[in-house]
């Protein structure tokens, strides 16, 4: 069988190690630490590169289908505008921020926003026009034990029949899972052109 390039780079080595440590004066005692030392070495390297090695700690299968399966769901209730739904994805005193140059303002700045606020100015957002959509295109989901990390690159419609606007961003979510159920504890995003 036939090493891949960085396993039989480090036998070499090894090998190498240890012949040399052979001609030293502490030989026996250096030689088995030379050679300890090079077996765990091309165990480590082996089963990094076979992919059985060390698993990332912040994967866990299971747990990040639970939080798409929770992003997937968020999304469907906000382009539905069913608010009642769409709050209860939140814990309470949850956050959403942006930057946003509000109306009459000269320039824009970071607006931070309980979910109960944002959803009373709705009116003058997501329902102020007939198609409101946001829809996830891809996610990016870190998990460690009950706390979920998620880029999200959404995809957004928004206007009235025959004008139609649409544009792309990053919602940034960071969620905690308690009593068995994920929901978002903050919420940031930007969109193309922030």
């Amino acid at each position: 069988m036939a090493l891949i390039p960085q396993v039989q780079d480090w036998a070499e080595r090894c090998n190498l190690a240890v012949r040399t440590v052979r001609q030293g004066v502490v030989m026996d005692v250096v030689y088995s630490v030379g050679r300890a030392a090079c077996s765990i070495l091309m165990l480590t390297v082996t089963f990094s590169a076979c992919g059985g090695g060390s698993q990332d700690r912040y994967s866990n299968p299971v747990e990040e289908r639970a939080v798409l399966a929770v992003l997937e769901q968020y999304y469907s209730d906000f382009s539905s505008r069913d608010w009642e739904a769409y709050a209860s994805h939140f814990w309470p005193g949850a956050d959403l921020t942006t930057v946003w140059q509000p109306a009459g303002e000269h320039q824009d700045r970071v607006i931070a926003t309980t979910i109960d606020d944002f959803i009373s100015q709705v009116p003058q957002g997501p329902g102020s026009r007939e198609i409101f959509e946001e829809r996830m295109i891809e996610a990016h989901i870190r998990i460690f034990n009950n706390l979920a990390q998620a880029w999200v690159r959404y995809g957004t419609r928004f206007g009235d029949p025959g004008e139609v606007a649409e544009w792309e961003g990053v919602d940034a979510f960071a969620l905690l899972k308690h009593d068995g159920s994920w929901r978002i504890a903050s919420l940031v995003f930007s969109s193309e052109g922030s």
